[in-house]
């Protein structure tokens, strides 16, 4: 009987460890989307915010804590010739992202998919509007810069990617 009980203990320890090991992908994922993505944002004719149109867009992703930060976006609208530009703070709760940029409203992204394709980390997927849940935008977007990479630097060592200084011409 003791052998039973203490197999049995010692089974519910086991099992009491390896629950308390879980990856926590709400984590997982704000460390996956933190850096600089560059890719196109297609606006529903309805939004308010992506109004009728196409952008090639910009998005940075700072992460301040393990679910979330701060960033911003740059739209550039090819039609218009313009840029807009949108401060945001981000946080990923209970695997959906959340964007409340500066002007109060708040975007949820979903059916989102972060994947790797040819070498390249993709991100991919719809803006929805918190409020209203209206579909606002879809989205699909290249990283090109990786906070969390490091590169070799002649003059200095290795040094984190966010040193980096890149150019992009339009």
């Amino acid at each position: 009987m003791k052998k039973i009980c203490t197999f049995t203990l010692m089974l519910m320890v086991v099992m009491l460890a390896m629950t308390s090991c879980e990856p926590d992908s709400d984590a997982d994922l704000a460390y996956d989307i933190e850096g600089v993505w560059q890719g196109s944002i297609t606006g529903n004719y309805y939004s308010h915010r992506y109004r009728t149109s196409d952008f090639d867009t910009e998005m940075r992703f700072y992460r301040v804590d393990a679910y979330g930060g701060d960033g911003y976006e740059i739209d550039y609208n090819y039609r218009t010739n313009r840029y807009y530009t949108n401060n945001f703070d981000w946080t990923v709760r209970n695997n959906r992202i959340y964007l409340e940029y500066d002007d109060g409203s708040i975007i949820i992204i979903r059916d989102y998919d972060v994947y790797s394709m040819r070498g390249d980390l993709r991100f991919r997927g719809y803006f929805d509007d918190y409020d209203t849940g209206e579909e606002l935008a879809s989205f699909n977007l290249i990283k090109v810069l990786d906070p969390n990479k490091y590169y070799y630097n002649y003059t200095r060592g290795n040094a984190p990617a966010d040193s980096v200084t890149t150019v992009t011409e339009k």
